[in-house]
C-alpha cells in the first residue's frame, strides 16, 4: 500500500536531534500500512532529513527490532538488526549481506513546521 494523498507524519519538533525515528502510516483498509523511518541529521537550520521505507533489502525485514532504535552508538549510520546491514546517511548499503543495495527512499516535506510525506511512486516489486 502506498499513500496517494500528502500525509502528515509528525512535527519536526518531535525529532530528535541527530536521531531516527519509526512511523506506521495506515490507509482506510486495516491491511493498508506503510512503514517508515525518517533520519535527522544535525539541528536548528542546519538539520536535513532522509526518509526511508522501513524494509531491509536484504530479506524485506523492519530494520529495528525495538521501537525508534535505528542508528549506531556514533549516529552515524542505520543498522538492521536482524543481520548487521549497515547504510549512509543516503540508504546505500556499505557494510552486510546487502552490500551495495539501497533502502528505498522517500521525498519528504515540511510544512509549517510538520514532516510530511508527498504523494510519490511506489518501488517496483
Amino acid at each position: 500500500w502506498w499513500p496517494a494523498e500528502t500525509r502528515m507524519v509528525c512535527a519536526v519538533a518531535d525529532m530528535p536531534e541527530n536521531g531516527a525515528r519509526g512511523f506506521t502510516l495506515t490507509g482506510a483498509d486495516k491491511n493498508q500500512r506503510l512503514d517508515i523511518i525518517i533520519w535527522l541529521a544535525g539541528n536548528g537550520r542546519e538539520a536535513v532529513l532522509r526518509g526511508f521505507v522501513n524494509k531491509c533489502p536484504h530479506m524485506g525485514l523492519p530494520l529495528e527490532t525495538f521501537p525508534d532504535r535505528f542508528l549506531s552508538a556514533d549516529g552515524e549510520r542505520l543498522i538492521c538488526s536482524a543481520h548487521g546491514a549497515q547504510f549512509d546517511f543516503d540508504g546505500a548499503c556499505f557494510a552486510g549481506p546487502c552490500k551495495g543495495a539501497h533502502l528505498y527512499p522517500l521525498d519528504l516535506g515540511i510544512e509549517n513546521g510538520v514532516i510530511i510525506l508527498p504523494p510519490q511512486n511506489p518501488p517496483q516489486k
